[in-house]
């Protein structure tokens, strides 16, 4: 059963360079753990500096597995910091496809 994931991630503004970097180096341990990416998006109007990342999972319990499997990694201590000095507020979701979506 595919379901969605959606992080709305709201961004100190003199991170939002840091938090791009430091996603670079983390979606692909998180594509090796089966997430894919199905959008990544920075907000031009509303709350300026919030970025909007849609991944498409296996199933609920996919996101603990490929959270254990990012904070296994050796490079997730820079990972960590580079997210934590970024990030001010996050909000996530879980979704399913709507009926009438293509």
């Amino acid at each position: 059963m595919t379901v969605y994931f959606q992080a709305t991630i709201e961004l100190r503004a003199e991170f939002v360079q840091t938090f791009c970097q430091t996603m670079e180096r983390t979606i692909p341990i998180l594509e090796g753990a089966g997430w894919k990416l199905i959008g990544a998006y920075i907000q031009r109007t509303g709350r300026l500096h919030t970025a909007i990342d849609v991944w498409e999972l296996e199933d609920y319990n996919h996101y603990d597995r490929a959270l254990k499997v990012l904070t296994s990694h050796p490079q997730f201590a820079e990972i960590g910091a580079g997210l934590a000095k970024s990030i001010e507020r996050e909000t996530t979701v879980f979704m399913d496809r709507a009926p009438y979506a293509r």
